[in-house]
């Protein structure tokens, strides 16, 4: 009993083990809150409109009007809008063919290309989930309107399906986003805990004074320890 009161004591008279006790793990709850969310709002897209028609405005007043997604540049070229995904300005784009108007005149139906960036599958799986629903929205909305102009009923094909098509992780397995993540906290948990146990170590073996009474700074004696758990978490 003694000796946890006097924990406690030591505990209270050290600020900056007061600090790590209590200011750290609400830090950690923020930033974690935060980071482990799995909202997805205001992604970034570029669009490639080839069409340039009422409709292919219409469409993009759905995906505007939606908080999923942030129409960031209008490119004209697919090679544009690829090399915005690859330098990572944006995560999602949307390409609209150059007959999109007519083929909704025509044929009644039209397709539109989404390119989204699977590196993240937490994200790519919700922006293109969002993206679909935006899409079959419009699409719903369209068939209205035809419904009432024809005073007809029944089923119909959608008038607009959006293709997905996903880069760099086509199958958005998760453990390709998890695992090197999972690898760089685990190598930064063993390396503190493996120089932590060096400095005790130093302690129990008596040693500790001389590397004290040395001409180095505080700071150099505990680097001097970080560094090779450092260069052995590397290899």
């Amino acid at each position: 009993t003694s000796l946890i009161r006097k924990e406690f004591i030591q505990i209270i008279r050290d600020p900056r083990t007061l600090a790590l006790v209590l200011v750290i793990p609400i830090m950690q709850l923020f930033l974690l809150g935060y980071a482990a969310t799995n909202d997805v709002r205001n992604v970034s897209m570029a669009v490639f409109d080839q069409d340039r028609g009422p409709a292919a405005r219409e469409l993009l007043d759905s995906y505007r009007a939606a908080d999923y997604f942030h129409l960031a540049y209008d490119v004209d070229s697919e090679k544009e809008l690829g090399n915005l995904i690859d330098s990572g300005e944006v995560r999602v784009g949307l390409v609209i063919p150059p007959d999109y108007t007519n083929q909704l005149k025509g044929s009644g139906s039209a397709e539109v290309l989404f390119i989204l960036d699977g590196s993240d599958p937490t994200v790519a799986s919700t922006a293109l989930s969002a993206a679909q629903l935006i899409g079959q929205e419009h699409a719903t909305k369209i068939l209205e309107e035809r419904l009432v102009r024809s005073a007809q009923s029944g089923a119909l094909s959608p008038p607009v399906e959006v293709r997905p098509q996903v880069w760099y992780n086509p199958d958005m397995i998760s453990s390709y986003y998890m695992i090197p993540g999972v690898i760089a906290m685990i190598l930064f948990f063993l390396t503190s805990i493996l120089t932590a146990t060096s400095i005790v170590r130093e302690r129990e073996r008596g040693t500790i004074e001389q590397l004290i009474v040395t001409p180095i700074r505080s700071w150099e004696l505990i680097l001097g320890k970080i560094i090779p758990y450092v260069l052995l978490a590397f290899l």
